[in-house]
């Protein structure tokens, strides 16, 4: 047995008792306490397993569709602010939205249906396409600027 035991309490309607659970066999969700919040007259929770699959499956979309809308409002604030022509700000916006797929495909493809999983992956071609056209055509007005201020090749 290991020395930190790890315990669930149950309550039934006519006992009170504490089971022993190894969470390491537990298959689900892992979910962590944000910013270590404590209340007084509560119990502090550091870790927590769902196993459910239909509320994992929610809690999973509900933080990818998170990701993905501060995504778009991140791609907004880039296009409204368009003065850079070297076109950094799409980059980091292509990066990001690299880093929700990659995520999306190592850490939640087991938890989402087939059908949802595809829906986010055209989502998020149809913004990927959108960002290297924009991409694009900061490159090609970067490159008619240099032109046209006699810098050209």
């Amino acid at each position: 047995m290991k020395d930190n035991p790890k315990f669930l309490i149950v309550k039934d309607k006519d006992t009170k008792e504490i089971r022993y659970f190894d969470y390491e066999k537990i298959k689900g969700y892992n979910l962590k306490a944000k910013n270590n919040a404590h209340f007084e007259d509560a119990i502090d929770i550091t870790r927590m397993i769902i196993v459910k699959p239909s509320f994992i499956e929610k809690i999973a979309m509900k933080k990818i569709n998170a990701k993905f809308e501060k995504i778009i409002t991140m791609m907004a604030f880039v296009c409204e602010e368009d003065n850079d022509d070297s076109g950094e700000g799409y980059r980091i916006v292509l990066n990001e939205l690299n880093k929700l797929r990659m995520e999306l495909f190592n850490k939640y493809k087991k938890y989402i249906e087939e059908e949802k999983m595809d829906l986010m992956n055209k989502k998020i071609e149809i913004l990927e396409d959108e960002l290297k056209l924009r991409l694009e055509m900061s490159n090609v007005k970067s490159e008619t600027n240099k032109i046209s201020r006699g810098h050209g090749r």
